[in-house]
């Protein structure tokens, strides 16, 4: 929004723009909420050139997307996004929601992960449930990969 002062000087009409005015472009901040909600709307992109049904979930719970095939839930995703090129760490609490949701229902839980520039990761939270504290996620099999492999099956 562009605000413009009208004043009046000499008898003259003139328009001069305030000091401060605020363009609408300058205001948009990337938050991590933006950062995560992209990256999930790309990975569901992903799953959809496989030919899955990717639909994400709004609001926080166990898992971020849910995959289906044929109306059967194949996955449930917790996707997990950061600007660093290192590493994610994924509290064992959240494997385990993840796991226990992904079993409720009769799908397999994942774990996507992305770094900066970097392409979709995939983790199997299953193997993480047997390792203390923290799972570290780094590198791995490419989401690609993964689905390629899997839609031969």
């Amino acid at each position: 929004m562009t605000f413009f002062v009208i004043t009046f000087s000499t008898g003259m009409d003139s328009i001069k723009p305030p000091k401060y005015f605020k363009l609408p472009y300058l205001n948009y901040v990337m938050t991590n909420y933006k950062k995560g909600r992209r990256f999930e709307y790309r990975v569901c992109e992903v799953f959809r050139e496989y030919g899955f049904e990717a639909v994400r979930k709004a609001g926080s719970s166990p898992y971020d997307i849910s995959v289906m095939k044929d109306g059967r839930v194949l996955f449930l995703v917790d996707a997990k996004k950061t600007s660093q090129k290192k590493c994610i760490y994924v509290s064992k609490s959240d494997i385990e929601k993840i796991v226990r949701e992904a079993d409720a229902v009769g799908a397999e839980p994942l774990i996507i992960y992305g770094f900066r520039y970097s392409p979709v990761f995939v983790s199997f939270p299953r193997e993480f449930l047997k390792t203390e504290g923290s799972a570290k996620l780094e590198g791995g099999l490419k989401l690609k990969d993964f689905l390629e492999s899997f839609v031969k099956l």
